[in-house]
C-alpha cells in the first residue's frame, strides 16, 4: 500500500534551493552527493546568481522549472526559508527538507519564524522535514538528499555487504544518525533509510518511524531520539512495530541535567522525563542501548540472523575462561545456559579430546579446532531442539589456523534454523575476517545477546524487557556475526 512519505523518501525530481558551484560548501556538496550516488530522477538547481551549475541549468525561482517537483531542499539563510517555502507551495511542491539552521533552537523570534514554517506545513499540506535538519539518504532509491560526507562514494572501494536484510536508522542528530550509517556501512550492514529529523517543525520521529515499520526493504529499525514531539503517531508506529514483530533499537539521549540542557539548544527538544520513556520501551518491546557500537551490533545480529525462538544458549568456546566469561555475560542478561543432555553431550564429546567439556558452556579446546571438532560441535548444536541460539568465542587472530572451514560452515549459517553469533576475544586478522561468511562487528558477548533477549514480542512479551542496562560491564572484544 502506498505511503504518504513515499514521495519524500524516493522523489522523481528534486529541487535545490540555494544550490552551488562550490563543492566545499553545503550547498555545492548536496549537489554533489546526489550525483555522485547517481540520483535516477531530476534534479533542479536554484539561485538566481547561476545561469547552470555543472552542466545543469540554474533557475532563477522554483516557479520557473515549469515541472513537478516532488522534493525541495532548502539551503538559504533562515530568514529567507519561509518565503521560499511559500513558493513551493504555490508551485505544488510535495515536500521540504529545510538544512538551513537559526529557528527554534536559537529561540526568540527565530522560534517564532519555526512556528511560521509549522503553519505553512498544516495550511498547505506540504511535508517539511527539519529545519536544522542534516537531510536523509535513501540507499535503494539512491537519493542522497544530505551534505554528509558518510554517503559520500570513493571509485577505489568496494563497498562490503554482508547481510540481505537492511536496517533502517530515523535520528534527532544528524551526525549521529549518519555516524550509524557510516559504521553500518564498515561492517557491510545494509541500510534502507537513514533520515535526520532536525527541529520537527512538521515531520517528526514518530512519522519516520511509522514508515520504517511499513516499509518491506526495512527489516531493522535503529532510533537515536532526545524528546518525541509527535507523541501519538510515535506509539501508534510503536505498537505497529510490536504487532510485526519487527525489531526497534533505541538510544535515548537527554537524560541526566547536563543532557536536558544540552538536547534543548540542539534541536529545541525537551528531553522529557526518563522513567516515561522507558515504560514505552519496554511495552513495545524495544531494546535500548546506551552505546553506539553496542545498538549497531544488535542491529548487525538480528539483520544476520533469525529471531529464536526461545532463550537457551550453548556457548562454544575453544578456551575454558572464555567460555566462563561467555556464559556469565549471556545468564546477566536473562538468558539461560542450560546443561545439555547425555545424549547431546555424547555427541559432542565424541569430537573433543578427553580434558574437553560438552556441559554447556562447552569447551572442544584447543585441540577441538584442528581435529575439526568446534565445527561438527556447531553442526551438532544447531540440529539439537534443546538449544535456541548458539554462541562461538574463540580467537580469530591467526593467519595461519583457521577455526571452520568455509564451505562447511556457509550452508549451516545460511540455513537461519537458529541464531549463529562469532566473538573473538582477540583482533581478527585481515584474513579471519574473510574466512567467516559475514565480515566483523565490534562489541560485547552481552550485546550481542541483546537481541535475543528482548528483540522482539515473538521471543517473549514486551513486559519483561528492561530498560537501560547501566552498570552492567562486560567484557569488551570482537564479534562477528552469523
Amino acid at each position: 500500500m502506498p505511503h504518504p512519505l513515499d514521495s519524500f523518501f524516493a522523489p522523481a525530481s528534486i529541487a535545490l534551493i540555494g544550490a552551488s558551484r562550490d563543492h566545499e560548501k553545503i550547498p555545492g556538496r548536496l549537489l554533489s552527493m546526489l550525483r555522485k550516488n547517481e540520483y535516477p530522477g531530476k534534479i533542479y538547481p536554484v539561485n538566481p546568481n547561476y545561469a547552470e551549475i555543472d552542466g545543469l541549468i540554474c533557475y532563477k525561482s522554483i516557479t520557473d522549472i515549469g515541472a513537478p517537483v516532488d522534493l525541495a531542499i532548502i539551503l538559504i539563510p533562515a530568514r529567507a526559508v519561509l518565503a521560499a517555502l511559500e513558493q513551493c507551495a504555490a508551485a505544488g511542491v510535495k515536500n521540504a527538507v529545510i538544512i538551513s539552521s537559526g529557528f527554534a533552537e536559537e529561540g526568540g523570534e527565530s522560534a517564532a519564524m519555526q512556528d511560521a514554517i509549522a503553519a505553512l506545513a498544516r495550511r498547505t499540506g506540504m511535508r517539511i522535514s527539519g529545519p536544522n535538519a542534516e537531510g536523509f539518504f535513501s540507499q535503494k532509491q539512491r537519493v542522497a538528499a544530505t551534505f554528509s560526507p558518510a554517503v559520500d562514494v570513493k571509485p577505489s572501494v568496494v563497498p562490503l555487504v554482508a547481510t540481505t536484510k537492511r536496517i533502517g536508522i530515523v535520528a534527532q542528530s544528524g551526525g549521529i544518525g549518519f555516524a550509524y550509517y557510516h559504521r553500518a556501512s564498515a561492517l557491510g550492514i545494509a541500510v534502507s533509510y537513514v533520515v535526520s529529523a532536525g527541529n520537527e517543525s512538521d515531520l517528526g520521529a514518530g512519522e519516520f518511524l511509522d514508515y520504517m515499520v511499513q516499509d518491506a526493504s526495512t527489516d531493522v529499525i535503529l532510533l537515536f531520539i532526545e524528546g518525541i514531539r509527535d507523541v501519538d503517531k510515535f506509539l501508534a508506529a510503536a505498537r505497529r512495530a510490536a504487532e510485526l514483530k519487527k525489531p526497534v533499537i533505541v538510544t535515548k539521549v537527554g537524560r541526566s541535567g547536563a543532557g536536558m540542557r544540552a538536547a534543548a539548544s540542539h534541536t529545541a527538544s525537551m528531553a522529557g522525563w526518563s522513567a516515561a520513556y522507558d515504560a514505552v520501551f519496554a511495552k513495545y518491546g524495544f531494546i535500548v542501548s546506551n552505546d553506539l557500537d553496542e545498538a549497531l551490533t544488535i542491529a548487525a545480529v538480528l539483520a544476520s540472523n533469525p529471531l529464536p525462538k526461545g532463550d537457551r544458549v550453548a556457548v562454544v568456546t575453544v578456551s575454558g575462561g572464555a567460555g566462563i566469561w561467555g556464559a556469565d555475560a549471556v545468564a546477566l542478561q536473562g538468558l539461560q545456559v542450560p546443561e545439555l543432555s547425555e545424549k547431546v553431550q555424547a555427541e559432542i564429546s565424541a569430537l573433543m579430546p578427553s580434558y574437553g567439556t560438552a556441559r554447556n558452556p562447552i569447551d572442544v579446546t584447543a585441540q577441538g579446532v584442528t581435529s575439526g571438532g568446534l565445527q561438527k560441535s556447531v553442526d551438532v548444536l544447531t540440529a539439537s531442539d534443546e538449544i535456541d541460539a548458539i554462541l562461538i568465542v574463540l580467537s580469530l587472530s591467526s593467519d595461519v589456523r583457521k577455526p571452520f572451514k568455509e564451505a562447511e560452515l556457509t550452508p549451516v549459517l545460511a540455513a537461519q534454523h537458529k541464531p549463529v553469533v562469532f566473538y573473538s576475544y582477540t583482533v581478527p586478522s585481515d584474513s579471519r575476517g574473510a574466512s567467516l561468511p559475514n565480515p566483523a562487528s565490534w562489541c560485547s558477548p552481552a550485546s550481542l545477546m541483546s537481541a535475543s533477549r528482548c528483540g522482539s514480542s515473538s521471543i517473549m512479551p514486551p513486559s519483561s524487557c528492561r530498560g537501560p542496562r547501566t552498570g552492567r560491564k562486560s567484557p569488551r572484544g570482537t564479534s562477528q556475526h552469523s
